[in-house]
This record gives structure tokens, C-alpha cells and sequence, in this order.
């Protein structure tokens, strides 16, 4: 073996890590959400605030569950499957969350969809985590990333990477 064959095996075993803009956008908009959500908390009924902060930690079970099932290819999901399912349980619940449902109801589920969405942008922009940031959450639970899409940031990330191919080649110099 030689080593440009070994460099190219690491390469394929290391992980993929979101480039810098996409991270930096990640964290902005988890930041921006969260100092959103925040006072809400202050603002509700204490069993609404509750309710929310209970079914962020159902979510949290949820999505660890997506990780393993994924993960472990239990189920065949695509990549692109697999992000519009996780995405539209998030939907769900924030469109429940506006019924009269005694559990999701009453705004439960939109404040605790926003909260997770919030907290998860964070740790995605933080782990570097390429892919679904809801699925950030569970990743650092079982230490490696899922390999489902982003609807919003794999488009914006697969641009920035190709961006920055460009800008690293540079042409070949003409002598004389």
C-alpha cells in the first residue's frame, strides 16, 4: 500500500463536517430561535411551559430512535426520505400545537417544535454536524452523525463546498 492510498481511506472514514458558513448560519439561527422562544416561557401558564419542555424531551426519544433505526438500517430510508420525515414530525407537532389536543394543544407542541428546533441548530453548528440538524441532539448521545439530509442547509453546505473547491484550485502557472 502507499500512502496516497491510505490518505485517500482516511479521507473516505473521516466523517464530513458542515464547511464554516453553513455552521456559522446554524448557530445564528439557533441563537436567533431560542432568544425567541425564551420569554415565551415566562409568559404561559407554567403547565404550558411544562408540557413543552416534556415533549422536547419526547422528541429528543423520538429523534434518538429515527438515529438508531437510520443508523442501523433497519429501515431503508434515502437520505432525502429520511430528512422530510424527521422534518415534517417536527411539522406536525407545531401544527398540533395549535388545536385544543390535551397534549400537544394550546401551543405545547409550536413552542416546544421551535425550542428544539433551536437547540438543535446549535449543537448541529457546533459538532460541525453535516446533514438533518435534528438529528443533532441524538449524535451526541451516540457519538456520530446521522446521514440524513438537510432540506434548508445540505443545498446551501454542497454549495459553499463546491465554492470553495473553486477558490482552492487555482490555474496552473505560465512560465515564459
Amino acid at each position: 500500500m502507499t500512502t496516497g492510498s491510505l490518505d485517500s481511506q482516511a479521507l473516505v472514514q473521516q466523517p464530513r463536517k458542515a464547511p464554516p458558513v453553513g455552521r456559522v448560519l446554524r448557530i445564528l439561527l439557533g441563537l436567533v430561535l431560542m432568544v425567541y422562544v425564551a420569554p415565551v416561557y415566562f409568559q404561559v401558564p407554567v403547565r404550558v411551559a411544562t408540557g413543552s419542555l416534556l415533549l422536547v424531551i419526547g422528541l429528543i426519544g423520538v429523534y434518538s430512535l429515527i438515529h438508531i433505526v437510520v443508523s442501523r438500517r433497519i429501515v431503508a430510508f434515502g437520505s432525502c426520505l429520511g430528512a422530510v420525515v424527521a422534518f415534517g414530525l417536527l411539522v406536525t407537532l407545531y401544527v398540533a400545537g395549535a388545536s385544543v389536543l390535551p397534549i400537544f394543544g394550546h401551543g405545547k407542541g409550536q413552542l416546544a417544535a421551535v425550542t428544539f428546533l433551536g437547540i438543535s441548530l446549535v449543537v448541529a453548528g457546533v459538532r460541525a454536524a453535516p446533514g438533518c440538524e435534528l438529528m443533532a441532539i441524538p449524535g451526541v448521545f451516540f457519538g456520530k452523525h446521522t446521514e440524513l439530509a438537510c432540506l434548508i442547509f445540505s443545498p446551501l453546505d454542497k454549495l459553499e463546498r463546491k465554492l470553495r473547491s473553486k477558490r482552492g484550485a487555482s490555474p496552473p502557472l505560465r512560465l515564459g
